[in-house]
């Protein structure tokens, strides 16, 4: 019950590392908002927290619009009265070569990965500072440290998102607000998944995906769910503005 009464806001918690964190905080007796675009997702996510016995409320937010993020921040205070955790998670991709990426492709790219972080940490730290005291975890990716063939769109997104956090963390770490970036690899999600689908060999892909990790396996959403406990966690109090890598060992080849 590392998590006994907080409370926690996660992002695009409706599939893969953002359900798999929902459930994991709810256990450790978080009290949990689940935010997605997809609501009926998001609902899935909430029933099967509360089927054992778990605390959590289905949010409908699409990230990429500000006004939508506050008003999920406002809300969460209304009910419970604080936000002790926000988990700026949601995500998408776009696989493409740099010349075939067009500026709506572009556009949202930015509107999810970057600014829905940037909006969740902005309202969340408003919060925050009246609490005197947060926890900020924001989702990047391995991704955002190396380069990988038609990725550079949102090679761009993840990266973007690592520096933002070591910014914003020495802005607002006098203020009680501990805020660090999540590099998760290659994970077995419904959006990797559809990464693969897009090759000519969907099968020889995934076995080249999990030939590029030393570890020898494609990571799954539970074990980033872990790490992402560990950095809302009090075991994590003296870690600020740093970017945990959890990718099999990916990056160091």
């Amino acid at each position: 019950m590392r998590l006994k009464n907080k409370v926690a806001l996660i992002t695009g918690a409706g599939s893969g590392i953002g359900r798999a964190t929902a459930q994991c905080f709810a256990a450790e007796g978080a009290i949990v908002i689940a935010a997605d675009i997809n609501e009926a997702e998001a609902l899935i996510t909430q029933e099967l927290i509360e089927a054992v016995g778990g605390k959590c409320q289905a949010f409908k937010v699409d990230v990429s619009q500000e006004v939508q993020v506050k008003d999920a921040i406002a809300k969460t205070v209304s009910i419970y009265g604080r936000l002790d955790i926000m988990h700026n998670n949601a995500g998408i991709s776009i696989i493409k070569p740099t010349t075939e990426i067009t500026e709506a492709d572009l556009d949202r790219l930015i509107g999810i990965n970057f600014k829905g972080v940037f909006f969740g940490c902005k309202h969340a730290i408003t919060q925050m500072v009246t609490q005197q005291e947060g926890i900020i975890i924001n989702t990047a990716s391995e991704l955002g440290l190396v380069g990988q063939p038609l990725y550079s769109a949102y090679c761009g997104t993840k990266g973007a998102v690592i520096a933002m956090t070591r910014a914003l963390s020495a802005e607002w770490v006098k203020q009680g607000i501990r805020i660090n970036a999540l590099c998760p690899g290659p994970i077995d999600t419904p959006m990797l998944r559809a990464e693969l689908d897009l090759a000519t060999n969907p099968k020889l892909e995934a076995q080249a995906a999990v030939d590029s990790i030393p570890a020898g396996k494609l990571g799954t959403a539970a074990e980033i769910a872990k790490v992402a406990l560990f950095l809302a966690s009090d075991d994590a109090q003296f870690v600020h503005g740093t970017t945990i890598v959890a990718d099999g060992g990916k990056t160091i080849i």
